[in-house]
Formats: C-alpha cells, sequence, structure tokens
C-alpha cells in the first residue's frame, strides 16, 4: 500500500509561497528569530485572566514590533465548569474585530488554566492585526485568512508557541499539527536556529517533515538570499 508525505505537496508548496510572501512584504526579516515561550520572552505575573493576557499582548506586540494599543477583553461565557451541563463547550478561544480605528482582542478566560494554549490563541489574534497592516493580500485572500494566520504566526517567529498550544489544546486549530510542523522546519532551516521547547510527540514530526525541506533546496536557497543568509550547496 502506498503512502503519501506526511504533508502533501500542494500544501508543502502553500506553505513555501507564504514564506516568500512573507520575506518580500517584509513581515519575515533578516533579524526574525524564534520567540520561544519563555519568562524572559513573555514576562507576566499571574494574576486574573484579563490582566495575564493584557500583558501576553504587550510581549507579543513587542516581539511583532507594533503598537500595543489594543483593548484586550474576556469573552462573555459560561464558566468552564458548567460547560458540558449546558452542552456549551466555547468553541471560540478567541477574537479580533476591527472598525478602521481600533482594535480589540476577546478571549475565553478558561483558556488561563491552559497557559500555552492561552499564549498561542492570543499571538494568533495578534497576527491578524499585523497582517491587516500590510500592503499585500496573502497568498489564497480573505477566504485564507485564518489558515495563513496560524501559518504567518510560525513565519513571525512563534512556531514553538503555536506547536506546543495545539499539542496542550488536543491537536485544535485551523492547521494540522504536520502542516505547523514542515512550516517550522522550513523557519528553522531559514534561519539556523533550534527549536528547544517543543514536545516530544511534536519534535517528531519536526523530524520527519525536516525531511520534506529536501525537495525544496532551490527556492530555500532564493529565501536565504533575500533574507541575507548564506546560501546552502
Amino acid at each position: 500500500m502506498f503512502f503519501g508525505p506526511i504533508v502533501d505537496e500542494d500544501t508543502q508548496d502553500w506553505v513555501l509561497e507564504n514564506f516568500e510572501w512573507a520575506i518580500a512584504t517584509g513581515l519575515m526579516t533578516k533579524d526574525t528569530r524564534l520567540v520561544s515561550p519563555t519568562a524572559e520572552n513573555f514576562p507576566v505575573s499571574k494574576g486574573e485572566p484579563a490582566f495575564v493576557a493584557r500583558g501576553l499582548v504587550d510581549a507579543i506586540a513587542g516581539h511583532l514590533g507594533i503598537e500595543s494599543g489594543i483593548e484586550v477583553r474576556a469573552l462573555d461565557v459560561i464558566p468552564a465548569e458548567y460547560r458540558i451541563d449546558y452542552n456549551a463547550t466555547g468553541d471560540t478561544a478567541g477574537t479580533w474585530q476591527s472598525d478602521g480605528n481600533g482594535a480589540v482582542i476577546s478571549f475565553d478566560p478558561s483558556l488561563a488554566q491552559r497557559p500555552m494554549s492561552f499564549l498561542s490563541t492570543l499571538v494568533h489574534e495578534m497576527m491578524h492585526q499585523r497582517l491587516h497592516m500590510t500592503e499585500m493580500d496573502f497568498p489564497g485572500g480573505l477566504q485564507a485568512e485564518e489558515l495563513a494566520t496560524d501559518l504567518h504566526a510560525i513565519t513571525s517567529g512563534f512556531g514553538e508557541v503555536q506547536m506546543m498550544g495545539a499539542e496542550q489544546a488536543g491537536w485544535q486549530g485551523y492547521m494540522r499539527q504536520e502542516t505547523r510542523a514542515f512550516a517550522l522546519s522550513v523557519f528553522l532551516d531559514l534561519t539556523g536556529e533550534i527549536a528547544e521547547h517543543v514536545p516530544s510527540r511534536s519534535a517528531k514530526l519536526l523530524r520527519k517533515t525536516k525531511k520534506l525541506l529536501r525537495n525544496h533546496e532551490d527556492i530555500l536557497n532564493v529565501m536565504r538570499l533575500q533574507l541575507g543568509h548564506l546560501e546552502r550547496v
């Protein structure tokens, strides 16, 4: 029986096309680095979910190089302990909304019980803000916005956060974990960095998807040169 690659070729091409777009628009530059989920990168004290979310959003904005003056508020949802009884699972982890003058990020306060999912959700919502600041539409246009937002969290350096958050949430999100792993493999290949905080299951996916990069050396070399890194021979 024939088994295809862990990430199909069309998806690989879509990921690489988005990396090219990220470089062309300045979303990813030679200075883009892996933002590991450490206290140094996210120096936020413990407290109520709204307080923690405010601090995390400010830290994320700093890493993205954008203003952090975005309103942050908790969603009005049924408390987590009552959701099974009311058949309300709280599927909306977070939202980003803008009226052209200001933006609001809303989040499910129960996420604070799962720190990595909380952080990755806020990264995703902040990436909506960052993507709407670009002058060029990302590949696939607005119909692919949620997928592109997940992906560009990775092109912007938050790949470890995204993979860890999805794993903690039970592999949820807009992208498959295998696609996240391939995208992070591309990022690490282009930057020369090492992902040291990825859990074992996700690390196994990284090792598998890294092998797929052999089929894309030409385009990866072009992107390395565009980023000011050395071409591989």
